[in-house]
């Protein structure tokens, strides 16, 4: 039975984030009581969330106290930035859905979101699962395709099948794909773009193009050279250097990835 705390709040690491940049990207996840909480794994201390009660989780913050923080809800209300909360599925299913876990999940954020007095228009919901983007209306959503390579410390990216045969998809059909759900927008992994995997694809240019006002287009970057790179596009960072003459012209948000 899970009786540790947990070390980082994430309720602080959020609102650095929030001081710091544009937003910020963080990950919640059922417990077996439903309740939605701020954590990026499936497991703690060795339980699945999905089998642990709430009262169980020393330590752990839930999103409604989050989105009820008052320094929070100034940062989104006042100052206009933006939440990027990532829904989490229930992974231990492998590549079989939970569908009925996905709907709950989709359903409960939302909920939880309009009986705040957040601005919606500054919050994204974002997830890996359009099954569980597909229940959400009235706020802006985008799927993730396909999987972020974010391990700051690792020269070889951790490549699965499913990985592989979503990045020989071409950006285009995801693309249309991810409008044909009304899902609001897209994250793709910056290999898209560099290396073997940009031959399957459009142009960047091509690919600027094909966003618009009410579709988001955004990737991930782990280097201030990547932010600057990918200016047009939101950018979801792991880079915690320093900026020195920004990242150019009418550049996008920059966001968080998981707090300071």
């Amino acid at each position: 039975m899970p009786s540790e705390h947990v070390e980082k709040r994430p309720i602080d690491s959020i609102l650095a984030a929030l001081q710091a940049y544009d937003g910020c990207e963080f990950d919640a996840r059922f417990t077996k009581d439903r309740v939605v909480v701020l954590h990026h794994d499936a497991r703690f201390n060795r339980s699945r969330l999905l089998e642990t009660e709430f009262k169980e989780l020393k330590g752990f913050q839930t999103l409604e106290e989050l989105i009820h923080h008052p320094q929070l809800i100034k940062f989104v209300n006042d100052e206009g930035k933006t939440l990027w909360i990532e829904a989490k599925e229930d992974s231990s299913r492998g590549f079989r859905k939970d569908l009925s876990y996905c709907q709950e999940l989709g359903g409960k954020i939302a909920d939880l979101l309009r009986n705040s007095v957040l601005r919606l228009e500054n919050v994204r919901i974002i997830s890996f699962s359009p099954e569980i983007l597909i229940h959400i209306r009235g706020i802006r959503t985008l799927r993730i395709v396909p999987y972020l390579f974010s391990a700051r410390d690792s020269t070889i990216p951790h490549y699965n099948l499913k990985t592989i045969a979503q990045m020989l998809v071409s950006l285009k059909r995801h693309i249309q794909h991810t409008k044909k759900l009304r899902i609001s927008g897209l994250l793709f992994s910056k290999l898209y773009l560099r290396g073997f995997f940009s031959y399957f694809q459009p142009s960047l240019e091509e690919i600027k193009s094909m966003g618009d006002a009410d579709f988001i287009l955004g990737t991930e970057a782990q280097t201030y050279e990547e932010e600057k790179a990918f200016k047009d596009f939101v950018v979801i960072t792991d880079y915690r250097g320093e900026r020195s003459g920004g990242r150019g012209e009418n550049s996008g948000p920059l966001i968080c990835h998981r707090g300071l």
